[in-house]
């Protein structure tokens, strides 16, 4: 069975090879990842070259935490699952700049 994936932090090295591992096995893979400079922004650019053309790839530069764009996300796709493997590049950064909590 075929599957909708929605990968976060495509971009990230766990991501990417979820992302690639998925799309070897013919499932469509929904790619998010803010690009943030975490670390050389040159490598998450890379490695989304090397997803970008595959059959069953779709990328989307967004930030998890923008709670409106991610929902616009999900309402644009068919029922499927998530992956989620986005998160800020290190625990200080993700303290110092968290996501916004949900009303």
């Amino acid at each position: 069975m075929r599957v909708r994936v929605l990968v976060t932090g495509a971009a990230g090295f766990i991501g990417w090879k979820v992302s690639e591992m998925l799309l070897e096995q013919g499932h469509t893979v929904v790619g998010v990842d803010n690009l943030n400079d975490a670390y050389d922004v040159r490598l998450k650019q890379w490695r989304l070259a090397q997803l970008e053309g595959k059959r069953g790839f779709e990328f989307h530069r967004l930030d998890i935490c923008d709670r409106e764009a991610l929902r616009r996300l999900f309402e644009q796709g068919s029922k499927g699952a998530a992956e989620e493997q986005g998160g800020r590049g290190a625990v200080r950064n993700s303290l110092l700049h968290p996501c916004p909590l949900a009303p």
